[in-house]
């Protein structure tokens, strides 16, 4: 049943969304403290009630592919009826401590998260290839609550540029996730990058986005200006990892099998930015 339960939840997927939100605050505040905890695990249940959301509503496509049909809902052991109660119980619950904690300004994220997600991207999916690009919006969420939770306001430089890292990362990471179940998601009916664009122009494209997720990285640094030179030279280490990487979407030889060693490089690079630059905050406001 626990199992079940992880699973149904995406406990996983969702536990790393929400830590952009802790990152969030460290970056924005230079500390730990009690609050951001509390931020995270709220945005920990949101996710969780979305993604269960998302289950109920993609529970026949999930059961025509290899890779999802053993999910509860999709393998008949629980059902859609559950899966709603399931659902609700965590967004109302993270509502109730996000709003104890920010107020409104936080229930009206975790609302757009639901109605965004759940009942605009869900949907666009089953429409549209392209439906990633207005789906990234909701990667800025998270790291907004931890923001707003440390004290700070959204219309702060260094905000700007968070969010903008945050959003542009999505696309590539979906993309490179099309191109590794391609044939998965066109068993169920879903339309695909890979039939829109053509491998080799998608490819390209998720190079393209790659490069310009980089940039945003760049703008991110320059915003946040580390002040540490370790700090500095693994950053730019780090930069030059995920470019070399970056480049074997542009070989003639690369197979699609190559898609997952990718994905893990690119998003592992990335995550490390902010890791990086949250170590640095810290060590500035400990200075």
């Amino acid at each position: 049943m626990i199992k079940d339960f992880i699973v149904l939840t995406k406990f996983i997927l969702s536990f790393a969304v929400s830590l952009s939100a802790l990152f969030a605050y460290i970056m924005a505040k230079g500390e730990i403290g009690l609050d951001m905890f509390i931020a995270t695990f709220a945005v920990l249940l949101v996710a969780m009630g979305v993604s269960t959301l998302n289950q109920v509503q993609e529970y026949r496509e999930d059961a025509l592919m290899d890779r999802t049909k053993h999910r509860p809902i999709a393998s008949g052991k629980i059902s859609p009826t559950t899966g709603i109660v399931i659902a609700g119980i965590l967004i109302l619950l993270s509502v109730v401590i996000i709003y104890d904690l920010i107020g409104m300004m936080g229930v009206n994220l975790f609302l757009f998260s639901f109605i965004w997600y759940n009942l605009f991207y869900t949907p666009l999916k089953k429409k549209s290839a392209l439906a990633v690009v207005p789906g990234a919006i909701l990667g800025v969420i998270p790291p907004a609550v931890g923001w707003l939770t440390a004290g700070h306001s959204l219309v702060e430089l260094e905000f700007y540029a968070l969010a903008i890292f945050y959003f542009v990362w999505q696309v590539p990471h979906f993309w490179l996730l099309a191109m590794l179940h391609d044939d998965a998601y066109k068993s169920a009916g879903y339309p695909t990058p890979m039939n829109l664009f053509g491998r080799n122009s998608l490819q390209r494209l998720t190079f393209f986005w790659l490069i310009l997720t980089m940039f945003s990285g760049l703008y991110l640094v320059n915003a946040f200006n580390p002040q540490s030179t370790t700090i500095n030279v693994l950053l730019i280490v780090n930069l030059i990892f995920a470019l070399i990487s970056s480049f074997a979407l542009l070989k003639e030889s690369f197979q699609i099998k190559e898609t997952k060693i990718l994905f893990m490089k690119i998003n592992t690079a990335f995550l490390l930015t902010i890791i990086f630059l949250s170590i640095d905050e810290v060590l500035k406001n400990n200075a």
